[in-house]
């Protein structure tokens, strides 16, 4: 099983590779994920250690902390505002769209609620077995948005936007240079220290991100890795994501019908809806409010920013700031839900 697994992620690097060398928006990204449900719908799926996704999701943030702009980072507080607003925003339509997805198909209020709660997906699936929820269909439906998501938003941002890549300036080799593999080593030992420690949603990328920046701006200054090192990055989280979709996963939403597809395509253009007001709040550009509010992972919507050339301590900090916030309210929405279940009842 580990040499299939092995040839499997070989493989999905390689067509994250082809996909890039054919100019696909956020090719590393789409390649490998299409890859892994290639895989899991036809053939078999994986069962990947977290701890090596944890992993690999560290060397992509430590990656991510070498683009990172100091005079980014002190403008952020601008943004805070209309970012909360597209989270209350977001989070009500995830309580609607869960109380709608009851009545039209026969799945419990508990699950539908879970399935609909737009963001931090691990710890939603988590939490609603201990709610006593259907957690596999959750998984399987947050699966389905995640790569609904993953897919659609780089390839809509990526033909808005398109990188224009000097052939010129690209590095195609894979070698990193002494202090760039100590620089990944150390950060990604501390992110793996910090995250057995604190539990925080999406600690990972946010300690990697962290760690990474406070070492190359107080302790020693790091090239930017060559370009195909960061896409090998973005194509394996790809890789441990596509997986996940597979033949159950297709099996458990099928039965659900149309309505599947009725929910997310109303959260996918309530998406583009709240990124629109988000742009008027902010002045950023809409791609940037896109890819900053969707509420797909943060670390593939944070590796899609570094592959479409978007900024991404923007996109990471709002990610990273929109699944604690959604994490610190998901208390006090079930609460909520729970009264509001005993008074339909009654």
């Amino acid at each position: 099983m580990a040499v299939q697994k092995g040839i499997y992620l070989l493989l999905a690097v390689f067509a994250g590779f082809i996909f890039d060398t054919l100019n696909i928006p956020a090719g590393w990204l789409i390649g490998s994920l299409t890859t892994g449900i290639v895989f899991g719908i036809f053939f078999t799926r994986f069962q990947f250690d977290r701890n090596l996704f944890k992993l690999v999701l560290a060397f992509a943030g430590a990656n991510i902390s070498l683009l990172l702009s100091l005079d980014t980072l002190k403008q952020m507080h601008y943004l805070f505002i209309p970012l909360f607003a597209t989270i209350i925003i977001l989070i009500a339509a995830g309580y609607l769209l869960g109380i709608l997805l009851y009545k039209i198909t026969s799945m419990d209020r508990l699950t539908a609620f879970f399935c609909c709660i737009p963001g931090g997906a691990s710890e939603i699936i988590g939490m609603s077995g201990q709610y006593r929820a259907d957690d596999r269909l959750v998984a399987a439906f947050h699966t389905i948005r995640i790569t609904f998501f993953t897919i659609s938003i780089p390839l809509m941002i990526g033909y808005m936007q398109p990188v224009s890549v000097d052939p010129a300036t690209v590095q195609s080799n894979i070698l990193l240079q002494p202090s760039q593999i100590l620089f990944f080593i150390t950060v990604i030992l501390i992110t793996v220290y910090l995250d057995a420690r604190v539990k925080v949603p999406g600690g990972t990328l946010l300690f990697s991100i962290l760690t990474g920046f406070l070492l190359t701006v107080f302790v020693v200054e790091i090239d930017p890795v060559p370009r195909n090192v960061s896409g090998i990055g973005q194509a394996l989280i790809g890789a441990f994501v596509g997986i996940r979709f597979d033949r159950e996963v297709l099996r458990r939403v099928w039965k659900l019908g149309p309505a599947t597809l009725l929910i997310i395509s109303l959260l996918f253009c309530l998406t583009l809806l709240t990124a629109f007001i988000f742009k008027l709040t902010t002045n950023l550009p809409y791609a940037t409010s896109l890819i900053s509010t969707t509420p797909a992972g943060a670390a593939e919507m944070t590796v899609t920013a570094v592959a479409l050339e978007i900024n991404p301590t923007i996109v990471a900090s709002l990610h990273i700031i929109r699944v604690i916030t959604l994490f610190l309210l998901l208390p006090l929405l079930l609460k909520i839900f729970e009264h509001s279940e005993k008074d339909y009842s009654k």
